[in-house]
């Protein structure tokens, strides 16, 4: 029997109760409908006022065994930002259109018309089903006159025929959940591992019961007498026992989307059934159980990975030519590198195995992200040098924390050279050598040699992202500044730049600027290395900003980081249960170098201060000095991990908070004929 396994997570797990509710389809009350927010958060869009789900094992004749998911969800609108809930997507796995397969779709929308219970029902207008990509396809159940106050029902059934895969189940969400039913039933054959993730506590409880299913089989009668054999098929049935898992939770709360979180859906409470091993009637134990070399030697072999590296032929023209054109050894890989970020573009689907392959790739110039990494892996190859492929999960996928084939769904390039390991992904014209996308910054990557053997390596970069400020200022009498800026952007703040502005003309730069810093007035910019992306980006301009001075009795009080300080702080929780992700680590430094205006003298500035996070992950330098007539202004923060852990978060928001409490503090200026 030939068991499909398909992507999931592990993350922590934990245990609570709650109480069971029955619900019926199409049983909607008026009062649900006539409700005008949630119970519990009042400020909820949307709810989940019901959900159930029930996975079992089907028997079909001929066939063996299929696992059917039945699915109902009942959710309650609020107001405008819930409206989205109206619109379900379900993914399904459909290799050469098989695999999973949706039916019994059923939903209803109810709203209050004429203060009586208006029910619209869904009509197969409302179904859409579209190929994402050669393995996966998506239901798009687009609900009918859905609106604010609507409680909407939603109905449907997916059969696999991969039985060694059970989806998660999901608890928390972005809205609350009033009340969630899971069943999973499984027969004794399949021995299934659980894992839990988040942080809301959920209470899985495991029985037993006894099931009969039909089956066929074929019986044999020989006739020695004369020489013959026939066969005849009956019909008989199969005892066993099926563990049963449930679920019955309420009030589940809300698990929201904030700033600096890689992937919230890590967070949120879910469970897990990973396939151990199995053991059926007659037929000996086999265990699925594998260990991360397992992974990577079977991931290798695959003819849509380890088999298109072989093929170096393909790029032998190619880098024969490339080679001609480089001196050393970084100019090479440069040179390789820059061929297939600007030769071949990405079709911004993600995968571990080739779309195309390689020569379907060079000659299509077009590929998913391991047509892309494998075909600059294979010329890395070719031209010398150890280059293997790396094992990605995005961050939007997840993070592999057993060993598993499916929990990766991205490829990188790794090259050694003389200065160590530089991790490669040319799917982004915008790209440089060594600096990843945020995307698959997602913890540790596998990279896999063709012995098969394999190791993890961090895919989160330690030199920090610099974003450098110079501003020489002058103050004018009306309370105006104006004067010169040079920005100088590294790393992936470079990066983001250059993607940001690919297609902008220096127009759309300079109004890009002014909206940023609030109606600030740009003129003679200048960007320089806005092509070269192995260099700094560096642009230049000259700025008026109105309102930066107060003048109060005749002196004058503005703040010395001007447009440049943080006047809010980004950490607002009062706790954080998950990691602060910043994604990559960072360096804020803000420079300006003032003239005092003719006839003032400084009256007072602020004092210098320098504030440290724990264990050395961050710091803020904050000095004022006068030199003269000169006034001299530096402040620099510094992250220096791409990832704070969730115990530090209090002293990451202090720390901020700090910081801005410094950033509103004055200089003052007194006019020179005041001081006695």
């Amino acid at each position: 029997m030939k068991l499909k396994l398909l992507p999931f997570f592990l993350m922590v797990f934990v245990i609570s109760s709650a109480q069971e509710r029955n619900f019926k389809f199409g049983k909607v009350s008026i009062e649900e409908v006539m409700q005008k927010e949630h119970s519990l958060e009042k400020d909820a869009e949307a709810a989940i006022l019901h959900k159930k789900e029930r996975v079992y094992y089907d028997y079909v004749k001929d066939e063996g065994f299929r696992t059917k998911r039945f699915a109902y969800y009942r959710i309650k609108v609020y107001n405008k930002s819930g409206l989205d809930w109206g619109t379900m997507e379900v993914p399904l796995y459909t290799p050469d259109n098989d695999g999973e397969s949706m039916s019994a779709i059923k939903g209803y929308t109810y709203n209050l018309v004429g203060g009586k219970l208006s029910k619209v029902k869904l009509k197969k207008e409302g179904i859409f089903k579209e190929k994402v990509n050669k393995y996966r396809s998506k239901v798009s159940i687009v609900m009918p006159e859905v609106k604010e106050g609507s409680v909407i029902e939603i109905e449907y059934q997916i059969a696999s025929d991969f039985i060694g895969n059970i989806d998660e189940f999901k608890f928390q969400y972005g809205i609350p959940v009033d009340n969630v039913d899971v069943s999973v039933e499984i027969p004794e054959y399949f021995i299934f591992k659980r894992y839990g993730r988040g942080f809301y506590p959920i209470d899985l409880r495991q029985s037993k019961k006894n099931r009969k299913i039909d089956v066929v089989y074929q019986t044999e009668n020989n006739d020695r007498l004369i020489g013959s054999t026939s066969r005849k098929s009956r019909i008989g049935n199969m005892a066993f026992v099926e563990n049963v898992y449930k679920v019955h939770t309420s009030n589940i709360p809300s698990l929201k989307e904030v700033d600096f979180t890689d992937n919230i859906d890590n967070y949120r409470s879910a469970v897990k059934f990973e396939l151990a091993s199995t053991r059926f009637p007659n037929s000996p134990y086999k265990d699925y159980s594998v260990s991360w070399e397992d992974v990577a030697r079977s991931i290798y072999k695959l003819d849509d990975f380890g088999v298109e590296l072989q093929k170096t032929r393909l790029v032998k023209e190619i880098v024969d030519a490339l080679k001609a054109e480089s001196k050393t050894e970084t100019e090479l890989i440069q040179t390789i590198y820059d061929y297939v970020k600007n030769n071949i573009t990405w079709n911004e689907y993600y995968g571990v195995l080739c779309e195309n392959g390689i020569k379907k790739t060079l000659t299509e110039k077009t590929g998913n992200s391991a047509d892309v990494n494998l075909t600059l892996t294979a010329m890395l190859k070719y031209a010398g040098y150890s280059a293997d492929p790396v094992l990605v999960s995005t961050k939007s996928h997840g993070v592999p924390l057993f060993p598993t084939r499916e929990g990766f769904n991205y490829v990188l390039t790794a090259v050694d050279t003389e200065n160590g390991m530089i991790l490669l992904d040319a799917t982004e014209k915008e790209g440089a050598m060594g600096i990843l996308p945020v995307r698959v910054m997602n913890w540790n990557g596998r990279l896999i040699k063709e012995d098969g053997t394999s190791k993890e390596i961090s895919l989160l970069p330690n030199t920090p992202a610099k974003h450098i400020v110079t501003i020489n200022a002058n103050i004018l009498q009306d309370g105006t500044v104006e004067g010169k800026m040079r920005t100088q952007l590294t790393q992936n703040r470079a990066y983001n730049y250059r993607k940001a502005h690919k297609n902008d003309t220096w127009e759309d730069i300079m109004m890009a600027i002014e909206d940023r810093f609030l109606e600030m007035e740009i003129d003679e910019l200048e960007v320089k290395n806005e092509k070269v992306s192995a260099k700094p980006l560096i642009e230049s301009c000259s700025f008026v900003k109105e309102n930066q001075v107060e003048i109060i009795s005749g002196k004058l009080y503005f703040k010395p980081a001007l447009f440049m300080a943080m006047t809010e702080n980004p950490f607002k929780m009062d706790k954080r249960e998950y990691p602060v992700d910043f994604g990559y680590p960072i360096l804020n430094k803000v420079t300006i170098n003032y003239k005092i205006p003719d006839g003032y003298q400084v009256e007072s500035v602020p004092e210098n201060i320098a504030l440290g996070l724990p264990d050395a992950m961050g710091s803020f330098k904050y000095s004022v000095r006068q030199n003269g007539n000169q006034l001299q202004f530096s402040c620099a923060l510094k992250i220096n991990r791409a990832i704070i852990p969730a115990q530090y978060y209090q002293a990451l928001k202090e720390f901020y908070a700090q910081v801005v409490v410094k950033q509103t503090e004055n200089v003052v200026l007194v006019k020179a004929e005041l001081i006695k």
